[in-house]
């Protein structure tokens, strides 16, 4: 009965975690589009690393589990996901080490419209990361480099 009511437990946290996780995404996308600078939403963005100290230990104990980031994906978690998590989390930093700055230097448009561009190619390379992942992973076991058996 108590590993029950444990489960039941575990699978309400999970709900309430999940629930969470997307009321914060969803806040960090209208501050982000709304504030000034953008700092209140890079502060919520600095949330990545808690999926980052989520996903080091469930690679480490050899979990299975597949990434659901941007929609349904079957592509179990890996280090690639680590490595996208930590580029992400850099960035917001960087970001709101920017937007703590001070005053942005007036814009022009044709900055606007390359800014925008590589945003744009930058957020699709980062929503398709399982894509391009299983793309590029031919599915072999890595080695050290070196072949057993084979001279130095």
């Amino acid at each position: 009965m108590a590993a029950c009511t444990a489960r039941n437990a575990a699978a309400r946290l999970s709900r309430l975690v999940a629930v969470a996780v997307v009321v914060g995404e969803c806040a960090a996308v209208v501050l982000l589009a709304l504030g000034p600078g953008g700092a209140p939403g890079l502060v919520l963005t600095l949330l990545l690393a808690a999926f980052i100290t989520g996903i080091v230990p469930t690679l480490r104990s050899g979990t299975k589990a597949s990434c659901a980031c941007f929609g349904a994906s079957t592509a179990p978690i890996g280090r690639r996901h680590v490595v996208r998590n930590t580029v992400l989390l850099a960035l917001a930093v960087f970001g709101l080490a920017a937007a703590l700055a001070g005053t942005p230097a007036p814009t022009q448009p044709a900055g606007v419209l390359i800014a925008a561009f590589g945003a744009l190619v930058g957020a699709l390379l980062v929503i398709f990361t399982d894509e391009l992942g299983t793309l590029f992973d031919d599915g072999a076991p890595r080695t050290s480099g070196r072949v057993r058996g084979s001279a130095p």
